[in-house]
């Protein structure tokens, strides 16, 4: 019998062309994933700041970021090279090979991309004076390539009406800026050619399905327990009405009824960030501040920590506030009546703020100048979608729509049966609580389905507006304060409380999560003080 060669032997071996296969796959699948991960951190990364960290990661995993079409198309964008822009959207006969095409979630996301991308066009075109040039981008590319809708034609038409560029800016309703625009072709493209900003948070928050985070971030679950690590009342003369944490975490700003506002320095004395680690710190006062007319119950942190905005219950006036001068460098006036919420939006540069006199207004900060402004209802409470273009407002006591700052639209998000007094949202931007005031409850709806998870009742609310948040490293905790004086804690999903934390003597006006610090929430009270908590569980 002759001899078997050894590629007769691989082909007759089948357990072994099994084992070459599943050592192939295993390698190929740790190679994906190792890529998936890495350029998950490489967002994270660059998002915080530290550039030359994620370049040096990049280099040494060989990894990108960004996909080398997007690379372009970000580049031809911020030239303002809008036809090329277009040309790596659209598949052409004779045009770009596929692997230089930067592929989109879906056709319809293609056709939103390429819309924009031409209608910034078009407003260029009328910007320096070059109306047939303008005309011909409208009727021979927008109108009749792409089918605009009724309204989406008639907002391009009047522009062509508009005195000068101030006019324009106020009327139009797509993205005016270069940064603004990025980030909404950003929302618009695959994960293959961009990680969305805050993917790796979004994904730690609201639990991996590829590896057992919970064992890695430690959630707070079962009954929990919160030590006061430190009480805040140096400089605090009258009741605390508002706080507001820095991104970074280092400053606290509380706001009073007498009009003062006081930035509070946090230094952490160990490098406990989870919710099993104890945390200790160690506060001094950097600035106190003075609001222009009446009680301060507006705060807002710019998403860099540098810049701080307030107002009070009695102005229209809105104050801009450096962190490391305490000076008060800008001023706006809210068009009409008082101020009742401000916000800053998430991609930096605008913020938002609202009055009940029916005005709802976004604001370019280093200009100084309106950028729109929607009229016809109240606004009694805003909260900022933190990664999109979303902003959900209280317009009525019974009623919170959806406004986009980029389409300048506005949808029903919820009709109420019972009187709403505030909203929050959660920092992954998938649940929103709902405080039901004269119920004495409060509840957490699903945003991307509009359902009721739970609902969290134990609180005394009868006569103030008490402003609750999420709590924990997956949003898992819902905590308000209460007019007994305590502050309330419940298990998200199930509504079940889990926790009460004594120390107040008073109204606990408001409470607010760490945003580095999960496990660690401050309270403010009309007692006059600021407590910082830690949470644990006990089980």
């Amino acid at each position: 019998m002759s001899r078997l060669s050894e590629d007769d032997k691989r082909q007759r071996s089948p357990a072994l062309s099994s084992l070459v296969y599943e050592a192939t796959s295993s390698t190929f699948l740790h190679q994906k994933r190792r890529k998936k991960w890495t350029r998950l951190l490489l967002r994270e990364l660059y998002d915080l700041g530290f550039q030359d960290v994620a370049a040096a990661l990049e280099r040494d995993a060989c990894v990108q970021l960004r996909s080398r079409a997007m690379k372009n198309l970000q580049e031809l964008i911020s030239q303002h090279q809008w036809d090329q822009a277009v040309q790596l959207l659209v598949t052409k006969k004779g045009g770009h090979p596929a692997h230089q095409m930067v592929e989109m979630k879906s056709p319809l996301a293609a056709r939103q991309a390429v819309l924009l991308l031409l209608q910034r066009k078009f407003i260029e075109f009328l910007l320096s004076k070059q109306l047939s040039l303008a005309l011909r981008t409208f009727q021979e590319e927008i109108v009749p390539l792409y089918e605009p809708k009724e309204m989406e034609v008639m907002q391009l038409a009047e522009l062509l009406l508009c005195r000068d560029a101030n006019e324009m800016k106020q009327r139009a309703t797509i993205p005016w800026l270069d940064e603004e625009l990025q980030w909404k072709i950003e929302e618009l493209v695959s994960s293959e050619e961009l990680i969305p900003k805050g993917a790796l948070r979004r994904l730690v928050e609201d639990g991996g399905s590829e590896m057992e985070l919970q064992a890695l971030s430690s959630m707070l679950t079962g009954r929990i327990a919160g030590e006061c690590v430190e009480i805040l009342t140096s400089d605090i003369k009258c009741d605390v009405w508002e706080l507001a944490f820095s991104p970074d975490g280092d400053i606290l700003a509380s706001a009073s009824s007498d009009g003062s506002i006081v930035l509070w320095q946090i230094k952490w004395d160990d490098g406990a960030t989870s919710c099993r680690q104890k945390s200790q710190c160690s506060v001094k006062v950097l600035h106190v501040l003075q609001s222009l007319d009446g009680p301060a119950d507006c705060l807002a942190w710019s998403s860099d920590s540098k810049m701080l905005l307030s107002s009070g219950s009695r102005s229209g006036t809105i104050q801009l506030w450096y962190r490391m001068s305490g000076l008060c460098e800008k001023s706006f006036q809210h068009p009409e009546g008082v101020v009742t919420k401000l916000q800053w939006l998430p991609y930096g540069g605008q913020f938002i703020s609202g009055s009940a006199d029916k005005s709802l207004v976004l604001w370019n900060a280093n200009e100084g100048s309106t950028a729109y402004q929607w009229s016809g209802r109240k606004v009694l409470d805003i909260a900022v979608h933190p990664h999109e273009s979303k902003v959900f407002v209280l317009t009525s006591g019974y009623e919170v729509r959806v406004y986009d700052t980029t389409l300048k639209s506005d949808t029903l998000f919820l009709q109420a049966e019972h009187l709403v007094s505030c909203l929050s949202i959660c920092p992954s931007g998938k649940f929103l609580l709902v405080n039901f005031v004269k119920e004495e409850q409060i509840a957490c709806v699903e945003i991307a389905t509009g359902s009721v998870v739970a609902k969290y009742r134990g609180l005394r609310e009868r006569r103030y507006v008490l402003r609750p948040c999420f709590g924990g490293d997956h949003s898992e905790l819902v905590v308000s304060g209460s007019e007994d004086g305590a502050v309330y804690l419940w298990q998200r999903n199930s509504g079940k409380q889990v926790g009460k934390l004594d120390g107040h003597s008073s109204v606990v006006n408001v409470v607010v999560r760490h945003p580095i610090r999960s496990n660690v929430i401050a309270s403010a009270s009309d007692d006059k003080t600021v407590r910082l908590w830690s949470l644990k569980s006990l089980e």
